[in-house]
């Protein structure tokens, strides 16, 4: 890897730990990755018990439940990293506090990470 650039000592690995957990062919992609700043994601058929092993190995992690919305559970580590778990049934998706997610393929679960150096409002 040629990032060599010092990450912010409050950055989640979220790369580098969805690899351990799911396997070094596992396709991350960036929208964003900043030192400020990162939003990155991965999308996987839907699966219970892949779920099920990624929020236990988030849990061991401190990662902490911040609230259900509508097809989507919001994990936060501090005030800096979100990981938001989507899992689409129909219609809208919302996060725990009314803002929408536009979510186009309802066949998969979708593990969206955000790194805001300023924090995020879902995890104050």
């Amino acid at each position: 890897s040629n990032r060599v650039h010092e990450q912010p000592s409050n950055k989640y690995p979220f790369e580098e730990k969805m690899k351990v957990l799911l396997g070094d062919n596992l396709e991350i992609i960036d929208s964003i990755n900043k030192y400020d700043a990162q939003i990155s994601y991965f999308e996987f058929t839907k699966d219970p018990g892949k779920l099920d092993k990624i929020v236990k190995y988030l849990e061991k992690d401190g990662w902490v439940l911040k609230g259900k919305g509508q097809g989507v559970d919001t994990y936060c580590l501090g005030l800096n990293n979100k990981i938001n778990i989507v899992n689409p049934i129909f219609g809208e998706i919302k996060d725990y506090k009314g803002g929408e997610l536009k979510i186009t393929n309802y066949n998969v679960n979708t593990l969206l990470y955000r790194y805001y150096k300023w924090g995020d409002d879902l995890c104050e």
